[in-house]
């Protein structure tokens, strides 16, 4: 994947989620979303990722074998990502569409303009737009 531009996004503090490959979901949050490496552990079971932009933080853990403990059996439901408006996210899922990111393009939820995504573990990536004021 190339790298992408510079995105939309504008909320969130922070998030961890549980993968079962920690540098491939790395490469595909920093390709995608634009996020760049804060730190990671040297024996590779989490990295920190960063979108600089709007400070979010996103920690990747490596997921857990169900004989190593409490494991939830999903990482999480979804993850949304505020944008500034309706056309910023047009822009961007075009962008996405050419980086060969599959999506069902911007839908309107609750009057929001919303675009869904899935990270390579099939976690839901929601980038969400305020509704529009007309």
């Amino acid at each position: 994947m190339r790298p992408a531009m510079d995105t939309p996004l504008l909320g969130v503090s922070h998030l961890q989620l549980q993968v079962s490959d920690v540098d491939a979901s790395s490469e595909w949050y920093r390709a995608v979303l634009g996020l760049e490496q804060l730190s990671t552990a040297d024996d590779g079971s989490y990295v920190a990722l960063q979108h600089r932009p709007s400070r979010v933080v996103v920690v990747l853990s490596r997921r857990a074998r169900p004989w190593e403990g409490d494991a939830p059996a999903e990482p999480l439901d979804h993850l949304a990502f505020a944008v500034p408006d309706g056309d910023t996210l047009r822009l961007w899922a075009d962008h996405l569409t050419e980086m060969g990111i599959e999506h069902h393009g911007v839908v309107l939820e609750l009057g929001k303009p919303s675009l869904q995504l899935r990270d390579p573990d099939g976690i839901s990536i929601e980038l969400v737009a305020p509704a529009s004021r007309a």
